[in-house]
């Protein structure tokens, strides 16, 4: 964890989900171009809410903050920015990385859903400052207008909006990507792992792949026997339903099988 001072510069804009603020940095030291943090704490009090940050000038310690206020009453979001106008606050960042910007990366295809739009915007926010050539879906039955129009002001020319996620729509956009073009998914678990197989398909690798999933995510252990996945448990073995071996479960997690590996248990 590191935590870090800073003052509010301004808010730059309020959208439904929560707010835009411009911070400069006054005490610590973020470690990375992007964070994440679960609370901000002023002199007064400690507030429960996702931060995201992106840091926009490292010479003038100028960050661009996005707090997630949907959880938050109207009363408690209306002495939250009060606060933070006019003391300085605290953020503990998290340890765990965001989005892992490659010095080499030319393109980035990212693919979200509306649900997770909010808690994307950092890593948008990073690829403009950055210039790195974006291509953003977004699945959405029903753009809401002020999304569209952050979303054009940093992406002009590569935003779409998806109705649904359906394979044929998806195999399309997989297929027309040029060599070099890395992937980032966001959104509800099912629709991350749908993705990821179909990029697998199209011949994306591990490495050229990064995601963030949201909502309740099923753990599954893969029987090394028969090939079947089965639901995790919190236990150190386990019986395959398929084939009724028992196995040994092993802390190394597959990224392709996207499955624990569950070994045959030796007596």
């Amino acid at each position: 964890m590191h935590t870090i001072k800073c003052r509010l510069i301004q808010i730059e804009r309020i959208l439904e989900q929560g707010f835009i603020a411009e911070a400069i940095l006054v005490g610590g030291i973020s470690p990375e171009k992007i964070g994440f943090a679960d609370q901000v704490q002023t002199d007064e009090t400690i507030f429960q809410l996702p931060i995201h940050l992106v840091e926009t000038s490292k010479t003038e310690g100028i960050y661009r903050l996005l707090f997630n206020t949907s959880a938050l009453t109207d009363q408690e979001r209306l002495v939250l920015t009060e606060q933070l106008a006019q003391q300085n606050f605290f953020l503990e960042l998290s340890d765990d990385s965001v989005f892992k910007l490659d010095p080499n990366l030319k393109k980035l295809l990212v693919i979200i859903d509306e649900s997770a739009f909010f808690e994307s915007l950092a890593i948008i926010e990073m690829l403009s400052i950055n210039n790195i050539e974006t291509i953003a879906y977004v699945k959405t039955e029903e753009p809401q207008r002020e999304f569209v129009d952050y979303l054009q002001q940093k992406l002009p020319e590569g935003i779409y909006f998806l109705s649904s996620i359906s394979s044929d729509e998806i195999h399309s956009i997989f297929n027309q990507q040029t060599m070099g073009t890395k992937l980032f998914l966001s959104g509800q678990w099912p629709m991350i792992d749908s993705l990821k197989e179909m990029a697998y398909a199209a011949g994306f690798s591990d490495e050229e792949i990064q995601y963030k999933g949201y909502g309740r995510k099923v753990e599954k252990i893969f029987c090394v026997k028969c090939y079947s996945f089965n639901r995790k448990k919190q236990t150190a073995e386990t019986r395959c339903d398929r084939c009724n071996t028992v196995l040994d479960v092993s802390p190394h997690f597959s990224k392709r099988l996207d499955a624990y590996l569950g070994y045959i248990k030796v007596e």
